[in-house]
C-alpha cells in the first residue's frame, strides 16, 4: 500500500459527521423525528459510519436501561437527544453497562442535569474534531518513530498491530478512569439492598421491642393490681378482726 493510499484509508476511518447542538431543535420531538434528523446528518458520513444507524429499538433499550433520563409523554427534549448521541458515541468503545455507569454517575454523583449534558456535548464535539486530526498525525508519527514502511507487506502488518495495540491501551485507560471515578452499579445496588435490609431489620427490632415493652407493661399492671388487691384484702381482714377483739376485752371486764 502506498503512503497516499494509507492516508486515504485513515481519512475514511475518521469520516463521521456529528449532529451539532445548533442543529438540534429547541422544541421537544417524537422519536421518529429524532431518528430522521440523525439519519439525515449521518448520510454525510463515510460509508463505514452510514451503516451504524441509530434505531428505535436501540433508543427504547437505552431508555429501559436508564441510559436516557425518563421522559414525560412521548416526546424527547434537546437534553434527551444529546444523551442519545452520547450513548451512540460511546457504544463503540464501552459496553452498555459501562455507559450506564458513566451516565448515571454524572447525573447522580455529579448532579448533571439537562443543560450540563448539553454543555458537555458541545465541548465534546469541539475536542472530537481536534481528535480527528490528532489521530491521523499520531499514526503518521508512530510510523516514523517505529521505522515502519507501509509499502512493505511485513511492515504493513506490524503497523496494523502497532495501531491496534495503542488503540487497545487507550481504550483500557478510558475504562480504568471510568471505574476509578464512578461507582460500580452492582455495588450501588448491593448498598441499596443492604440499606433496605438494615431498615427492615430495624423496623422488625423496633416492633419486637415495642411488643416486649407492652408485655412488660401488662405484667407490671397485673402485678400492681394483684398487690393492690392483696393490700385491700389485708386491710379488710384487719378491720374485721378489730371488733372481735374489742368484744373479748369487754367480756373480761
Amino acid at each position: 500500500m502506498t503512503e497516499q493510499e494509507w492516508r486515504s484509508v485513515m481519512l475514511q476511518a475518521i469520516g463521521d459527521v456529528d449532529l451539532t447542538e445548533e442543529e438540534i431543535p429547541a422544541i421537544d420531538l417524537y422519536l421518529d423525528q429524532i431518528l430522521s434528523l440523525i439519519a439525515d446528518r449521518n448520510a454525510k458520513s463515510t460509508p463505514r459510519y452510514q451503516e451504524r444507524a441509530l434505531t428505535k429499538t436501540m433508543v427504547n433499550n437505552y431508555s429501559k436501561d436508564g441510559l436516557i433520563s425518563p421522559i414525560t409523554g412521548k416526546k424527547y427534549s434537546r437534553a434527551h437527544i444529546v444523551e442519545m448521541l452520547l450513548v451512540y458515541g460511546m457504544k463503540n468503545t464501552l459496553s452498555i453497562d459501562e455507559i450506564k455507569r458513566t451516565l448515571i454517575g454524572v447525573r447522580e454523583e455529579c448532579g448533571f442535569e439537562g443543560e450540563d449534558m448539553i454543555a458537555a456535548y458541545r465541548r465534546y464535539l469541539m475536542l472530537k474534531e481536534r481528535n480527528r486530526q490528532r489521530a491521523v498525525e499520531a499514526v503518521e508519527e508512530m510510523m516514523r518513530e517505529d521505522q515502519l514502511d507501509v509499502k512493505d507487506d511485513h511492515d504493513f502488518f506490524v503497523s496494523l498491530l502497532d495501531i491496534l495495540s495503542l488503540s487497545a491501551y487507550l481504550k483500557e485507560i478510558g475504562k480504568e478512569l471510568l471505574a476509578a471515578r464512578y461507582k460500580d452499579l452492582a455495588t450501588v445496588e448491593q448498598d441499596h439492598q443492604e440499606e433496605a435490609s438494615a431498615e427492615k431489620r430495624e423496623r422488625k427490632e423496633g416492633k419486637v421491642a415495642a411488643k416486649r415493652e407492652r408485655k412488660e407493661e401488662k405484667v407490671a399492671v397485673k402485678k400492681e393490681k394483684k398487690a393492690k388487691k392483696a393490700q385491700t384484702k389485708k386491710e379488710k381482714d384487719t378491720d374485721e378482726a378489730k371488733p372481735e377483739k374489742d368484744t373479748d376485752d369487754e367480756a373480761e371486764q
